[in-house]
């Protein structure tokens, strides 16, 4: 079958989202996915089918451990485990689909979800598309760093899933050329989503996806080589340009636009409030509606609490059951972080400062001052406080994959998911020094710690005890406060901060993204260096 070969523009057409399986997903990750793909309009048509595709490529072996699929490290309880794994997710991504199938149904769009287990994915991937002749390959993000053999050797469309799990297309048009691929017959379950309101489908859709195991199973061992699909690289202009989209991007405005339409509500003091009209619901109802802060894990936070942003000591207490220390966060010099739960469901993170921390009022005041004005994407936002004789307690949306600090010296980070830290902490920190209200806002305490994650490795700056106004253009003189190795040195000597101060430990955190590094090591000699330093 030749590449060249597409389809009429007209007829109907197969469209693939290229999924690593072997990662867990959440139902709100795959319906945004399958709405960015819908809203474009120039992607799906009716009579299309949208293919769905994981690629499996490690299993849970029956001993407990994961094994890697291949054909040389089977038995037969290892291959009685992969169908299993296979079939199991096959039945996972129908069910997390089947609100997307409905909206897809009435624009004439089917979906179908195929399972297959592979390696190596880009090659798994590869084939599926030619199998199908698929007019469309839309990549996930964890799929980025295959990027460059994708798009030489994808023959059709090519678009790729970002973090914000918007899509960016790189390539709108088909490849005239393709290598030619070895081709092999791998284990795979494919079953069409069901329509929640059809008749008899559940039966149909079991029978074709046994149907399809079949076909596979008999021959999953063999290998069968194949002329398929020729073709020619993409222009590395057009991979050039992706590459440095991020960059185009960060270049672009980020400022919010707050000053929509309002309407009036009361709470329980009768006390008449502004709120957003598109909000004004979401937090009393629930948090079903509520904006997603985690794409990945399906978490959602609030943008507007009620009753200008004071609980009560007990709702704090109830919602971090007795601020347990099972909740227990972390803690630091200001005093104890507890995650909790509000009634409507939200995820908080409450910070209680010790009775014997000597700027406990100081850093309260501070923070929540400074944080009414921060409302941004890549701004932990501050949802209320808490004073009750000696408690201060300052409430936080909860974020919900660590520190930066944490996934850069006890996880693994890959390049792209660096890139993306990176740029999303300069646009936090440019909102704070020339976008927020009110004026310039230092942080003066940048660092990893204080850059919260989501699983997304969306960045969120935090920690804002230590923040300044700054409300002219001269230079302000205060007293050193922050962390040792993040300080610019005329800050460290002189005291003297400005937002220069902000971008000069930004520079310190962009050195430990790069090279991996803590702020202060060992040389060859045992004596102590700064980060800086060694950079020199």
């Amino acid at each position: 079958m030749a590449l060249g070969s597409m389809e009429s523009p007209l007829s109907p057409s197969h469209v693939i989202i290229a999924y690593d399986a072997t990662k867990d997903r959440s139902e709100h990750e795959l319906k945004l996915t399958v709405d960015s793909v819908r809203v474009r309009g120039d992607i799906l048509r009716g009579g299309d089918t949208l293919i769905v595709l994981g690629v499996l490529h490690k299993v849970l072996h029956p001993l407990g451990y994961q094994l890697k699929v291949g054909h040389d490290s089977f038995g037969t309880s290892s291959n009685r485990a992969m169908e299993e794994d296979v079939s199991r997710k096959v039945e996972v991504y129908v069910n997390m689909l089947l609100k997307s199938a409905e909206e897809c149904e009435d624009e004439g769009v089917s979906i179908e979800v195929k399972i297959t287990a592979g390696t190596p994915m880009k090659k798994v991937i590869l084939q599926e598309a030619a199998a199908c002749n698929a007019s469309w390959v839309i990549l996930d993000r964890h799929l980025r760093k295959d990027l460059k053999f994708f798009l030489k050797q994808i023959p059709c469309k090519v678009a790729i899933i970002q973090d914000s799990l918007s899509l960016d297309v790189l390539r709108s048009h088909p490849a005239d050329e393709a290598d030619a691929i070895l081709h092999k017959n791998f284990y795979s379950i494919s079953k069409p989503v069901p329509l929640m309101n059809s008749e008899g489908s559940e039966e149909k859709n079991i029978q074709q996806s046994v149907i399809s195991c079949q076909s596979y199973s008999a021959s999953i061992d063999s290998l069968q080589s194949s002329t398929m699909l020729k073709g020619s690289a993409m222009p590395s202009s057009a991979y050039r340009s992706w590459e440095h989209s991020l960059s185009s991007d960060f270049g672009s405005s980020s400022k919010q636009d707050i000053s929509g339409v309002y309407t009036k509500v009361e709470n329980k003091n009768r006390t008449a409030q502004l709120v957003p009209k598109q909000l004004k619901s979401s937090f009393q109802g629930g948090s079903s509606e509520a904006p997603i802060l985690c794409a990945a894990c399906g978490m959602r936070s609030e943008l507007y609490m009620n009753n200008s942003m004071k609980f009560s000591f007990s709702q704090i207490q109830t919602a971090t059951d007795e601020f347990s220390k099972d909740n227990l966060l972390g803690e630091g010099g200001y005093g104890h972080v507890y995650k909790g739960k509000l009634k409507e469901g939200q995820l908080i993170a409450a910070k209680v400062r010790k009775e014997a921390s000597t700027q406990g009022f100081v850093e309260f005041n501070s923070e929540v001052y400074v944080l009414s004005f921060a409302r941004h994407k890549n701004i932990v936002m501050l949802l209320g406080y808490c004073c009750k004789e000696n408690f201060n307690i300052l409430v936080y949306e909860y974020i919900c994959n660590k520190s930066l600090y944490w996934h850069l010296f006890e996880s693994i980070l890959e390049w792209h998911q660096r890139l993306a830290i990176a740029i999303g902490t300069a646009k936090g920190l440019r909102f704070l020094h020339e976008e927020c209200r009110g004026g310039p806002i230092i942080h003066r305490d940048m660092r990893p710690s204080n850059i919260l994650l989501t699983h997304d490795f969306v960045p969120m700056l935090g920690d804002f005890g230590l923040a300044k106004w700054k409300t002219t253009n001269d230079p302000m003189q205060t007293r050193v406060l922050g962390t040792f190795g993040y300080l610019a040195p005329e800050y460290a000597e002189n005291g003297i901060v400005s937002v220069r101060t902000d971008v000069y430990s930004f520079g310190i955190v962009l050195l430990q993204l790069i090279s991996g590094r803590k702020v202060v090591v060992a040389n060859r000699e045992g004596q102590q260096q700064s980060l800086r330093q060694w950079s020199h």
